[in-house]
């Protein structure tokens, strides 16, 4: 398993044994965090500060870096299409997380940027669920992406990961274990270890197969005594 721990002994000995510029390949923020930490008065360098995943590059000199990354977009047809959908053809194809960014589904496109390297593994992907898909190479995202996404208020007899999970997704609470359990649930970027675990605003939980939960507003208890919060869905 990959656990922030594993992580951090990796760049501990990357720093003990620098000799040459890194670029690493998309992290996710507390990763990216991991990598500032570590290399403290060294010039590091996000391809996107403000994206959920990011290349980073290291270097011990100031310069413009080279984050070797292609832009991708694709029309698609399906109006159910989702964002699990698109991970989930790149996770059948053998495709590792972290060679690829955010993906962003709009109303009309799929946006996606990869690593430069592997980047015909992505333009050969011509087919999601049912919808045929063509990636072109395009120079830069749009300033502006509007996601489909969908806001809900769940009523929760707690905040535990596992009471939450159930509900946005409408999984039965032993099937929710059962996914912790596989490691398939996380939240903030790193598995869940408990079923047990607190939430609070702003966590974001990714289910593998389901999709994303983002807490946006704990809106407290109800006449019921349910805890009341509001979530932003990506699925």
């Amino acid at each position: 398993m990959n656990t922030k721990t594993d992580f951090h002994r990796r760049l501990k000995n990357q720093r003990e044994h620098f000799h040459q510029d890194l670029l690493y390949r998309f992290l996710n923020p507390p990763e990216r965090d991991l990598v500032k930490s570590i290399f403290k008065g060294f010039h590091i360098y996000e391809s996107n500060p403000l994206s959920e995943y990011a290349r980073v590059y290291v270097t011990d000199i100031e310069q413009k870096p080279a984050f070797k990354m292609k832009t991708l977009r694709s029309t698609y047809q399906d109006s159910n299409l989702s964002h699990r959908d698109v991970l989930g053809a790149l996770m059948h194809l053998g495709i590792e997380r972290d060679t690829f960014g955010d993906i962003f589904i709009t109303d009309t496109h799929i946006y996606i940027q990869v690593v430069e390297e592997i980047l015909q593994v992505f333009l050969d992907l011509h087919q999601i669920k049912q919808d045929f898909i063509y990636f072109e190479s395009i120079e830069l995202l749009p300033n502006e992406i509007k996601e489909k996404s969908e806001t809900v208020t769940l009523f929760l007899d707690s905040l535990r990961v596992d009471a939450l999970v159930s509900k946005a997704f409408n999984i039965p609470r032993e099937d929710v274990k059962g996914l912790i359990d596989q490691e398939k649930v996380k939240i903030n970027y790193f598995p869940v270890q408990k079923y047990t675990v607190l939430l609070k605003p702003y966590d974001i939980i990714s289910v593998r197969g389901y999709g994303r939960i983002i807490l946006t507003d704990d809106m407290g208890t109800s006449k019921s005594l349910k805890v009341r919060i509001k979530c932003e869905l990506l699925r």
